[in-house]
């Protein structure tokens, strides 16, 4: 049906998405959701399962187009998100919910967001931020029953808003430090990739100075970070792990303040395949001329990355 959308029939269904969320809001209202779970879950899953289809996953991998059919499709979409995101608080789930049959919608949506990451970098982010997102990601990365899987997303979240010096000085402002360091003497996170992350974000969120003083057990996570470095050079859109390049990076060239981390990575690093002093600098150097090429694009993800690249060197 979105392909029969003209200028002048847009306006119908405009009035159709209007209609369909106030209706649902003035039903979430009421109380229904919350105190029938059975029918709660039954509207979840229904619309959970009209986004799982191959057409709704292709579109949302796909480069942005500015067709007015590709518009009423993502308009769709995301009222689908919204009535979801809503239900999600009323629903009681098990574990077996969630099963792998929604793994493809789910990277899916994973690799839209990607694709739109300038404007939730842009826009998004600093209003969260200004609702109190900073105090409340650090206030629940606290919670002392969080299970491993809970507190992945989290941990994402804090190191997302670390990358920016403004969100950053906002997450310092309630302890985020302590409260990281305090984490990673867990058992579960010392033996995951949470490990990584909150590495990653430490050193973000972390003053020259507070750097130089705490550099103990580092080795592994540089090894880490050069490696993915290295696989995300070659990787397309320079994404590895689901880490961009940037990211590895902009730890390192802050961590290359303290000299012996400098000369570790530059010329110790354990990664595969071996690196030495001449791999590294070339490394660093080919990904400089890389992403020189391409400033005249204007893309601030690219420039940020073009911009530590240069500072490394």
């Amino acid at each position: 049906m979105a392909n029969s959308v003209t200028k002048k029939n847009k306006f119908c269904f405009d009035a159709n998405r209007a209609v369909v969320t106030k209706v649902f809001s003035d039903i979430n209202e009421t109380d229904l959701f919350n105190n029938d779970n059975n029918f709660s879950r039954q509207i979840f899953f229904s619309y959970l399962d009209l986004l799982n289809t191959y057409k709704i996953q292709q579109f949302l991998t796909a480069l942005s187009s500015s067709t007015l059919a590709d518009s009423i499709r993502e308009s769709n979409i995301y009222i689908l998100l919204f009535i979801l995101s809503t239900l999600c608080s009323s629903v009681l789930f098990v574990d077996s919910d969630i099963s792998d049959q929604y793994n493809s919608l789910l990277n899916a949506m994973r690799l839209h967001v990607n694709q739109n990451l300038q404007m939730i970098v842009r826009y998004v982010v600093p209003s969260l931020l200004r609702a109190g997102c900073g105090k409340s990601v650090i206030e629940w990365l606290n919670y002392p029953t969080l299970t491993e899987t809970a507190r992945r997303p989290i941990v994402s979240i804090v190191h997302n808003l670390s990358r920016h010096d403004n969100d950053a000085d906002e997450l310092n402002k309630y302890g985020a430090i302590e409260i990281i360091n305090q984490m990673q003497q867990l058992d579960n996170v010392r033996q995951s990739t949470t490990l990584l992350i909150n590495t990653m974000t430490l050193a973000l969120l972390s003053t020259p100075n507070q750097i130089k003083t705490d550099p103990k057990g580092i080795k592994p996570i540089l090894d880490e970070l050069l490696q993915i470095t290295i696989h995300a050079s070659t990787a397309e859109k320079y994404r590895y792990n689901g880490f961009h390049v940037s990211e590895p990076l902009a730890v390192l060239v802050k961590l290359f303040i303290d000299d012996t981390t400098f000369d570790y990575v530059m010329n110790q690093a354990e990664t595969n395949p071996p690196s030495n002093l001449t791999s590294t600098i070339k490394l660093f150097s080919d990904l400089l001329i890389s992403f020189h090429v391409k400033l005249i694009e204007k893309n601030r993800l690219e420039q940020f990355t073009f911009i530590v690249l240069f500072n490394i060197l």
